[in-house]
């Protein structure tokens, strides 16, 4: 997943009707739900679980509007601390911990399971008409 970081994000747009044929979801109006296009064409699209069965969104720190962090180049992609899992109050039987997209800018965004943050979220790529989760090797450490 290493790629991700130093990708540029060209495109912050909100998830439309046009979502990949992959997720199969059925979109009415999403309108927390975002994604980011990233310079090599991928997407990173925010799911509600593992499966993916429904969008989720991005929760950030500080962003006051999605249109500023376009042209933000990714500067780290780190999965989110069991501290912060647990100050959250975030429960799942598995070990996933949501990855975390600092941008050059500062700015940090986690996928979350719904607007209002009451669970984690996963984050899928989809690349090449391929959707996969954004995970790492070990979910160990913090």
């Amino acid at each position: 997943m290493s790629d991700i970081e130093g990708q540029v994000i060209t495109d912050v747009r909100r998830l439309a009707a046009d979502t990949p044929d992959e997720l199969a979801w059925t979109v009415d109006v999403y309108d927390a739900s975002i994604v980011l296009e990233l310079g090599d064409g991928s997407l990173l699209i925010p799911a509600s679980d593992m499966e993916g069965n429904s969008p989720g969104v991005f929760f950030e720190k500080g962003v006051d509007a999605w249109e500023d962090i376009s042209g933000s180049r990714i500067r780290e992609l780190s999965p989110l601390s069991r501290a912060a899992i647990e100050y959250r109050g975030w429960t799942d039987p598995s070990d996933y911990r949501p990855p975390v997209l600092t941008l050059d800018t500062g700015e940090q965004l986690y996928p979350a399971s719904d607007p209002e943050g009451n669970q984690r979220g996963v984050l899928f790529r989809v690349e090449n008409g391929a959707a996969f989760i954004v995970d790492f090797e070990s979910a160990d450490g913090e």
